[in-house]
């Protein structure tokens, strides 16, 4: 203490009781000891708890009995050694000590179950929708066990929540599929518009053509579906032989009538009605799109041979929708430089379906300027589609290695008129 006198020397005067502060900072310091011991005590079983380190023994549950995680985790534990009335017993105790345990109410039901005790489960489940209805981490399990138990409110709301929030998109749609046993149609009614694009997808995952057409035209009966996944659905379709719908689809959404890409003037795809090619590893032949090389447009499509092997060549292709019974004429431009062998390659045109039909174009090799071919063709009376292919057979030759360049350009098809 500091004592001020007028003019004066300032004075400092001892504390009238220095042991007092010396008192309250022991105490202080007892009771921060005793609670810091007392936490450690308490809390050192929780470590167990989180390591999933727990002894499952009946002494170890009784010591834990006041810890509400470890109560779950025996109930877990009862669960899979199939032991659902003591599994009932560890969830009770647990809620006993913390009543918006979720995960121990859902499991609850679950004992419930399999005790066939149903009432009781749906009052739970009932319950604990209500009190998560805007929690999205407990959706998942609420479907399945309302699945369980009849109650198609929570199944199809829950779906509805998880889908449009891109949660579990694969596991809720299969369950929801398999609830309405597999009625596409029911599954229709329960689904939010927003999420009937990711049903049709998982409907081409599992390759359900029938039901996915179902779900298509719902899609597209008020406005036009994304172009995207319209042309991914005709490719779709198109490889469960599903032509017309794919077809229909694919004019619609591209405005091509006939051949797609006839000109190479875009990237070839390699689905739906577009071009098909690809290469190999041992790079025996290699395609690629060349500008200022074609004989119409920017763009022509130049296949080399490294003159390495004797192959059978059939990778470029495309299938065309074509009409039962009617005429059509196929005319491309093709160039080659140094082509060898007998057997060159060449266009040729079958039947998509059967392979019956067979017409072939001119033999292209050694080298030539550009040069217009034409094939004309009848469709049989069952044919929905044809392929237009290039193709080169093996050669029985002993110069029998193919080598050489090919460029193909403005390939068009047009139906005759009769």
């Amino acid at each position: 203490m500091v004592v001020q006198c007028d003019g004066s020397t300032p004075v400092r005067m001892a504390s009238t009781w220095p042991w007092r502060d010396l008192l309250w900072r022991g105490v202080a310091s007892l009771i921060l000891i005793v609670l810091g011991g007392w936490v450690v005590y308490t809390n050192w079983p929780l470590r167990s708890i989180r390591f999933n380190a727990l002894s499952y023994t009946e002494t170890e549950a009784w010591r834990l009995r006041n810890y509400p995680g470890a109560q779950y985790g025996f109930g877990m534990q009862a669960l899979i050694d199939q032991q659902p009335e003591k599994a009932a017993t560890f969830f009770h105790n647990a809620l006993s000590r913390n009543v918006i345990f979720v995960d121990a109410w859902l499991r609850l039901a679950e004992t419930q179950v399999s005790m066939e005790r149903e009432a009781n489960a749906r009052k739970i489940l009932t319950f604990v929708d209500r009190m998560t209805e805007r929690v999205l981490r407990w959706k998942w399990p609420q479907m399945v066990l309302a699945s369980q138990l009849a109650m198609n409110d929570i199944v199809f709301r829950n779906a509805n929540d998880l889908l449009t929030r891109g949660t579990l998109q694969q596991d809720t749609l299969q369950l929801l599929h398999i609830h309405l046993d597999g009625n596409a149609s029911a599954v229709l009614e329960r689904l939010a518009p927003q999420n009937r694009a990711a049903y049709l997808d998982w409907l081409m995952r599992w390759g359900m053509a029938q039901e996915s057409l179902t779900v298509w035209q719902a899609m597209t009966a008020d406005a036009p579906a994304d172009k995207t996944l319209a042309l991914r659905y005709a490719h779709f379709l198109l490889g469960h032989k599903r032509v017309n719908q794919a077809a229909d689809i694919w004019r619609h959404y591209t405005g091509n009538d006939t051949l797609t890409n006839s000109g190479f003037e875009n990237e070839i795809t390699g689905r739906g009605f577009d071009w098909r090619c690809w290469g190999e590893k041992a790079g025996h032949w290699k395609f690629k799109r060349v500008f200022s090389e074609s004989v119409e447009g920017n763009y022509a499509l130049r296949l080399n041979f490294n003159g390495k092997a004797n192959i059978a060549f059939y990778h470029l292709y495309q299938i065309v929708a074509v009409i039962p019974n009617a005429t059509y004429r196929l005319t491309y431009a093709w160039k080659t430089s140094g082509i060898t062998t007998d057997q060159g390659p060449y266009v040729e045109i079958i039947d998509f379906d059967s392979r019956a039909m067979l017409e072939t174009g001119m033999m292209m090799s050694g080298t030539h300027a550009w040069h217009d071919d034409r094939i004309d063709f009848s469709v049989p009376p069952d044919c929905r589609a044809v392929v237009v292919r290039l193709r080169r057979k093996t050669s029985m030759r002993f110069d029998s290695k193919i080598r050489g360049k090919i460029w193909l350009d403005n390939f068009r098809l047009e139906k005759e008129t009769t």
